[in-house]
């Protein structure tokens, strides 16, 4: 459940009539759990996180005048252990503060990046969650290390209305990314109109080399929305990527089922190497609005995968929004 806390204006007797403006602050988070063999993994977690668990508090003041004040703190945590996701970073997802008004929203900290927000996200029907995660390919991730999903220390601005999204980040450079980097910079748009969506993302990590671009589209027919998504760049040592994925969501009883098939593959040798190929599919049961069962099934090959590990993933789990 949304907690809100929304302190009423208060009259101050020294000030006559005068009055606070108004804020409230919202309490969220997930829990997300699930039984599972993940596919080309080492250490391979039978109980694990099917999405990332969090707590995070947001907040907005009316500044008047069509102004706000706004901020987001993000904690992300394992469940199966009660540990913090990253070793040195308690707000691992976003530790954000701005203003935003009719003409747009900016905020400085750390925020996940428009390209991954506006077209990478969206084009995988598992929203890059679970043990059918398709971020290796819609974030060409196998290929270019160190593009992110968010950056920290960046001015992000973003802007919606009438079914047009986009938005722009820049960020400092990463103080461990070496003497070829520079200032990562990502843009993203996205435009809806009825059943049909496309979206568009570019990505720079800090690399001086690497560079990542994508398209994606959707059409829902009503028995089924179909999506396909392309992706072309360079990795660290100038070598040109492509990645590919095609996807469905049909609604079925009180939930939806879900699939994917895609590839990344390095252009740049001899004959085509495929990085990753996988196939996943899955099923989503609603509980409620808040509580969803999935089960999920992936199939897992390429040059990627390490010797050893298992080529089939599948999980069981539980989500549950508050």
């Amino acid at each position: 459940m949304n907690f809100r806390l929304v302190p009423l204006s208060l009259a101050l007797a020294s000030l006559g009539s005068a009055a606070m403006a108004q804020s409230s602050v919202t309490v969220y988070g997930r829990v997300d759990l699930s039984v599972a063999q993940q596919a080309n993994k080492v250490a391979n977690k039978e109980v694990r996180n099917g999405s990332g668990s969090r707590l995070g508090f947001r907040g907005v003041e009316d500044l008047g005048g069509g102004l706000q004040a706004v901020f987001q703190i993000e904690h992300r945590f394992n469940a199966d252990e009660g540990t913090q996701t990253a070793a040195t970073r308690f707000w691992d997802g976003k530790a954000i503060v701005g203003l935003q008004s009719a003409y747009g929203r900016v905020v400085l900290g750390r925020e996940e990046n428009p390209a991954y927000t506006y077209s990478q996200n969206v084009a995988d029907p598992f929203g890059t969650d679970t043990v059918a995660s398709n971020a290796l390919i819609v974030q060409g991730k196998a290929a270019i290390a160190d593009i992110s999903t968010r950056y920290s220390n960046s001015v992000t601005y973003s802007y919606a209305a009438n079914g047009l999204a986009f938005g722009a980040q820049i960020a400092e450079t990463d103080a461990n990314a070496g003497s070829g980097a520079k200032r990562p910079y990502s843009l993203g748009g996205s435009y809806t109109t009825g059943p049909l969506s496309v979206g568009v993302g570019f990505e720079n990590p800090s690399n001086t080399k690497d560079r990542w671009a994508t398209v994606n589209g959707s059409y829902d027919f009503g028995i089924a929305k179909v999506g396909a998504f392309f992706g072309d760049g360079k990795n660290a040592a100038d070598q040109k990527i492509q990645s590919f994925l095609v996807s469905a969501v049909a609604p079925v009883g009180n939930g939806a089922f879900r699939g994917s098939y895609g590839e990344l593959k390095n252009k740049a040798t001899a004959v085509d190497a495929t990085l990753v190929k996988q196939a996943a599919v899955g099923y989503q049961y609603f509980l409620s609005k808040r509580t969803t069962v999935y089960a999920d099934v992936l199939e897992f090959g390429g040059t990627q995968r390490v010797a050893g590990t298992k080529k089939v993933g599948y999980d069981l789990g539980l989500k549950h929004n508050f």
